[in-house]
């Protein structure tokens, strides 16, 4: 064997051992099934990450971490309802003792109450708060020990909502939900920066996602609706999930290790419109 040849097997028995020896990363993505949480977790396959979904239909998962390559010991599926603390509990102690530690949690799940002041009843108002603020709250609380554990630290990454800056009309609730997680992500990052975890938050503006499905009659209907509202912004389109999904994997990389208590928008113009 020559010293070239010799040097190059060296070299791929290195990369080899390295890859070997790396750590997997375990992320925890919640609203996994589809839409960004489902785009979020397809990049971080494909990056080698270990990827838990989280979700209320335990059907959508399984279609969701098929497609992801479900027969691999790279994807896992949890149902859990945010509305429910006992049910995060229970589902955290599931993770706990299935994965040894958590590097990433991604909240994605949220849910669209529409309503002003005069149509938004107590019940639309805790479900909008316990789903889209109290759920990614009490899952963090759960992991942060198990994070500041972990010798490469821990991502957190919300997603809040352009409507979290800027409210969007008759939907008083989850506008205000989406506030209070931009706030949530700021005030958590000064805290958990002592034990090397980062705390980011990502606003989309109009994404494509199941979410807009529900508020429409037909497909014709919600096409229209998303023609109008990318007509009026100055990239001239609405959000794919991919789009936002490119942000979320960024705030989980190394090249974001210094970044905390940001807040990323990510919504083809609409905050200049």
């Amino acid at each position: 064997m020559q010293l070239s040849e010799i040097a190059e097997f060296l070299l791929v028995l290195g990369a080899m051992t390295t890859q070997k020896n790396q750590k997997v990363k375990t992320v925890l993505i919640t609203g996994g099934g589809s839409g960004i949480g489902f785009e979020t977790a397809k990049l971080l396959v494909a990056e080698n990450y270990r990827i838990i979904l989280l979700g209320r239909n335990r059907e959508k998962l399984q279609e969701a971490a098929r497609s992801l390559g479900g027969a691999s010991d790279r994807v896992s599926i949890h149902t859990c309802d945010l509305r429910d603390p006992a049910s995060i509990k229970k589902t955290v102690q599931k993770i706990e003792g299935t994965h040894k530690g958590l590097y990433g949690l991604v909240n994605n799940a949220g849910v669209y109450p529409l309503g002003g002041i005069s149509d938004t009843s107590a019940g639309t108002w805790d479900e909008a708060m316990e789903v889209n603020v109290k759920g990614p709250f009490l899952l963090i609380q759960a992991f942060a020990k198990a994070m500041a554990k972990n010798p490469a630290g821990g991502r957190i990454v919300n997603i809040s909502s352009t409507a979290g800056i800027l409210p969007n009309h008759f939907a008083l609730a989850y506008s205000v939900s989406k506030a209070a997680m931009v706030h949530l992500t700021r005030t958590l990052a000064k805290e958990m920066g002592k034990d090397n975890i980062t705390v980011n938050c990502v606003c989309p503006g109009i994404v494509r996602t199941p979410l807009h499905e529900t508020y429409h009659t037909s497909k014709s209907e919600l096409e229209q609706f998303y023609a109008k509202r990318g007509a009026s912004l100055p990239l001239g389109r609405i959000g794919e999930p991919s789009d936002v999904a490119g942000a979320v994997k960024f705030f989980l990389s190394e090249q974001a290790s210094w970044v905390t208590g940001e807040t990323l928008v990510v919504d083809g113009g609409r905050l200049l419109s």
